[in-house]
């Protein structure tokens, strides 16, 4: 095995050991917002993109796997892989006090394999969190404590692919499969002893199929008739909604009993999704990306009912990457260094308040081979507000994510 192939084994290696660790030590902490619709939902394109204010919608090049639109997966020229993994920690405060959680959470692998790169034609597989529920609650009083938490989430398995019919337009499709489980407990201890302290746990799986279609065209400044916009890209995205059958049970649990309460199955929408992109790519070395994605939570049902906590969701960022020197044996200048900006409407309104994020963003593309990065990003910022008895955010994530490549279906010149 040579140099290359050992750096990448460690490498991989010690993403497993750290994921390994994350799973194993997670509990039922973070930000309580998660109780609420399907829990915090997860947007990630790749540790690259997250540097860079999570924007990426128009972005196509050869050297990453682009999550957030199959289209930009049209110049891949090498079998690629990418698996990710962040560490987020949040200080949360409120009227009654406040308190920090750590945990960490693998992002999913995925893998593009190229099959003919003179018409882009790239398959896609990838399994990704959709959505993160993970929260601790207590309320105490002179009758009785009460705890309430939370955890799992949605994940998700796609297969997907792109192709380029014509010389700037690049087209991509994806097929996921969401599915996962979320389950809510509280536990009731009263102080009287002639009441029985009971537990209520309610699990719901839930699973259902959406598709993903993208375009990426490269032809802004022959539209427009601008040649100084010939470096522009345009982008854009859209998720079909679907209905995801879930499977509920809820099960009382006293020191007296045990009974299975009740089981039912129902429906929850997932909206319609947009997404609009722009990258443009100046002196050949520094790109400027930006994306808005929306989401209309607004019409989504569950279980039949609109929840009052959930509205539309709209996403606006902008980012930077400086691109490293290829033709160079100085480290620093091999390395990309990017940057960023994203506010996010989510689509919670608690007490009838928005819950409003902002969020400054941060990064490199670190080379440790030929074709191999480790690419950081980390964010920081906050959200909602400690007033009107809701909570205020504050939140560092700090993603990590290996993308390399191998030599597969390449076809040989004949001499």
């Amino acid at each position: 095995m040579n140099k290359r192939r050992c750096v990448l084994a460690a490498i991989l290696s010690l993403l497993w050991l750290i994921c390994s660790a994350g799973f194993s030590t997670a509990s039922a902490s973070g930000s309580s917002y998660s109780r609420f619709g399907l829990g915090d939902l997860v947007r990630y394109g790749s540790s690259r993109l997250d540097a860079m204010g999570g924007t990426g919608i128009a972005l196509l090049s050869d050297g990453f796997i682009n999550r957030l639109n199959p289209a930009g997966l049209a110049r891949i020229s090498r079998t690629r892989i990418s698996g990710g993994f962040e560490y987020s920690g949040y200080f949360s405060s409120d009227k009654q006090g406040s308190g920090s959680y750590r945990r960490g959470t693998f992002k999913g692998l995925a893998f593009a394999i190229p099959i003919d790169k003179d018409y882009g034609i790239t398959l896609l597989l990838e399994t990704s969190p959709y959505s993160n529920v993970n929260y601790a609650l207590q309320r105490r009083d002179t009758i009785l404590t009460q705890d309430f938490f939370g955890t799992g989430g949605l994940s998700l398995l796609s297969l997907g692919g792109s192709v380029s019919p014509l010389n700037k337009l690049s087209l991509g499709l994806k097929l996921s499969y969401l599915f996962g489980r979320i389950q809510q407990v509280g536990r009731f201890d009263f102080v009287d002893p002639t009441f029985l302290d009971s537990e209520i746990s309610r699990s719901e799986f839930h699973s259902g199929f959406n598709l993903t279609v993208g375009a990426i065209y490269e032809g802004a400044g022959d539209l427009l008739n601008a040649p100084s916009l010939s470096p522009l890209t345009l982008g854009f995205v859209v998720s079909t909604p679907t209905k995801l059958s879930v499977n509920r049970e809820s099960v009382l649990t006293t020191k007296e009993s045990f009974d299975t309460t009740a089981t039912s199955s129902g429906k929850v929408d997932i909206p319609l999704a947009l997404g609009f992109g722009a990258s443009y790519l100046f002196a050949s070395r520094y790109y400027l990306t930006a994306d808005v994605f929306h989401q209309s939570w607004e019409s989504a049902k569950f279980f039949g009912s609109h929840p009052v906590e959930i509205r539309n969701n709209t996403r606006v960022g902008v980012g930077f990457e400086s691109l490293p020197e290829r033709e160079t044996e100085t480290f620093w200048r091999r390395v990309a260094y990017r940057a960023g900006f994203y506010y996010n409407s989510t689509y919670y309104r608690i007490n009838n308040k928005p819950i409003d994020e902002w969020f400054v963003t941060g990064g490199v593309g670190v080379p440790i081979g030929a074709d191999a990065r480790i690419n950081i990003g980390l964010h920081v910022g906050f959200r909602g507000a400690a007033s009107d008895n809701l909570q205020r955010d504050t939140i560092v994530r700090l993603t990590l994510s290996l993308s390399a490549s191998e030599a597969w279906f390449i076809k040989l010149e004949e001499e």
